[in-house]
């Protein structure tokens, strides 16, 4: 029976059983002990999902990757999690060759080969290199089980909003009862066909596609990554039943010219983070149910929308059965229906939250504070139970379904001889309603610096999606008493006549 299907390859879970056995078995011989930190520095793949669940039956602890980070923030995740081995693609590991001394827990690299014109010609001081095609040579017999629900199955990094970011600990009961959470929220049934265009270094992918499809004995169509040209047709190629995307995938859709079409296609139930306004238009047009939900990686999908009752666009769901959602203030009193306050959130059965952020106690300390983890999210609770998403607490900036980190963008920008000072902030964009990365940028004095070259000096230091498409020099920021920058205030002001706009400028980032 298919399991999952990517670029034409057909593997079974039979098929799956057996090569994650026989990566497991070639880790254990390789020195890969229960509880070591092994990082995933891969694209969409079968060897992901191979090195995943391989992992998994040592009770190892898989470190997925973006495989877009490149220097200071690559090696922060490598360092902090304290990884021992990468997996990584080949046309990635130039990126590791730089920071090879700064890594000094990592004796092993094994390279998938992910582009064939690729040749590695570097050498490493202190890495052994392994090919991943030999790990396959190994026993297919599922190795001794020692792992028990509690066991740690991975740390997934979280963008940092006043620090570096933050290693979430994954139980195996964690991934379990998010899937089982999935199938209820999502309908799904024994046979159902997953289709998903997101990065499996997320957990949506993991968590609402790959892993679901597991437990439902479903098939799981992996795509290497979002194209609106080709993502109906993929579709259609695979038959797919469900998918999960981010909101700004229905938008794109909606802006296509409408066609008959449009409905005669094989999706029941699209999971859409966030929803769009046109969710019932949406709905209607392509003939799918649309649900959404609302989480975080610490905490796991704690709301979604009911499937059997109709759709309400601005609203992120009710509570799921595992998990009690409230509305508090800053005293963490619960507020009336209908009052803004912050999201918290608390499982109401064991091991359905992440176990702490990794060699972070302080931090693990400061996010469940008075036991409820502190989602950073403004939102509503009507008295119907709905709850509705109002704005964002912390300074993490979304854009197009990628999580980061203003302090991270500030450290780079920050490290350009000519800035003093830098604040990241979300803007709007105006086409696509969704954030955009603003800087706000003030010059050393006597110095002289161009946006365009600020941004050429940042894209070679941080991820595609992190670089800044808006950019404002400014004289000031507006601070509190104690010199902490007011950045509502930034986000309040939005763009002016004043700010240098990347795309208008007609340059591109390549990824």
């Amino acid at each position: 029976m298919p399991y999952v299907k990517f670029r034409g390859q057909t593997v079974t879970f039979a098929e799956m059983n057996e090569t994650s056995n026989r990566v497991a078995n070639s880790l254990d011989d390789l020195g890969v002990q229960h509880g070591d930190k092994v990082c995933l520095l891969m694209k969409n793949s079968l060897e992901f999902i191979y090195a995943w669940y391989g992992l998994a039956k040592l009770g190892a602890v898989m470190v997925p990757v973006n495989p877009n980070l490149k220097g200071n923030l690559l090696r922060h995740i490598v360092t902090n999690s304290e990884a021992t081995i990468l997996f990584i693609d080949n046309d990635l590991i130039e990126r590791i060759k730089l920071i090879e001394d700064e890594i000094s827990d990592v004796s092993k690299m094994i390279w998938i080969e992910e582009n064939p014109d690729v040749q590695l010609s570097d050498q490493f001081d202190s890495i052994e290199i392994i090919e991943f095609e030999t790990l396959l040579a190994s026993s297919p017999d599922q190795p001794e089980d020692k792992v028990e629900p509690i066991d740690a199955m991975s740390i997934l990094y979280t963008s940092g909003t006043t620090g570096p970011s933050k290693g979430a600990m994954l139980s195996q009961h964690y991934y379990y009862d998010n899937a089982l959470m999935a199938i209820h929220f999502q309908n799904h049934t024994e046979g159902d066909v997953l289709f998903s265009c997101l990065p499996m270094f997320h957990a949506n992918a993991q968590l609402t596609s790959c892993y679901t499809a597991l437990l439902t004995k479903g098939t799981f169509v992996m795509s290497k990554m979002f194209s609106l040209s080709t993502f109906m047709d993929e579709i259609a190629e695979c038959q797919a039943t469900h998918t999960n995307v981010m909101g700004s995938i229905l938008i794109l859709l909606m802006k296509q010219e409408p066609s008959p079409d449009d409905a005669k296609n094989s999706l029941r139930v699209i999971n859409s983070v966030p929803l769009i306004p046109e969710a019932l238009e949406f709905e209607k047009r392509f003939g799918v149910k649309l649900v959404s939900m609302f989480g975080a990686t610490e905490t796991a999908i704690c709301m979604a929308s009911p499937f059997d009752e109709e759709t309400k666009p601005d609203s992120c769901g009710k509570a799921l059965p595992h998990f009690d959602c409230r509305i508090v203030d800053d005293n963490d009193q619960e507020v009336p229906r209908g009052t803004k306050g912050e999201i918290v959130v608390r499982g109401t059965v064991p091991f359905v939250q992440m176990a702490g952020y990794y060699n972070m106690p302080e931090a693990t300390l400061a996010a469940f504070r008075n036991l409820w983890y502190h989602t950073g999210d403004f939102g509503i609770q009507d008295e119907h139970g709905y709850f509705y998403f109002v704005d964002r607490k912390k300074d993490a900036i979304r854009r197009r379904g990628e999580n980061i980190s203003s302090y991270e963008v500030e450290e780079v920008i920050n490290s350009h001889p000519s800035v003093l000072e830098s604040a990241a902030v979300a803007v709007k964009d105006e086409v696509m309603t969704e954030d955009e990365v603003k800087i706000f940028v003030i010059l050393r004095d006597d110095e002289s610096l161009s946006a365009e070259d600020l941004i050429l000096y940042s894209k070679d230091r941080m991820a595609y999606f992190m670089v800044p498409r808006y950019v404002e020099f400014v004289d000031e920021f507006p601070k509190t008493p104690n010199q902490k920058v007011q950045k509502f205030a930034l986000r309040d002001m939005g763009n002016t006549t004043a700010t240098w706009d990347r795309e208008k400028a007609g340059i591109k980032i390549e990824r």
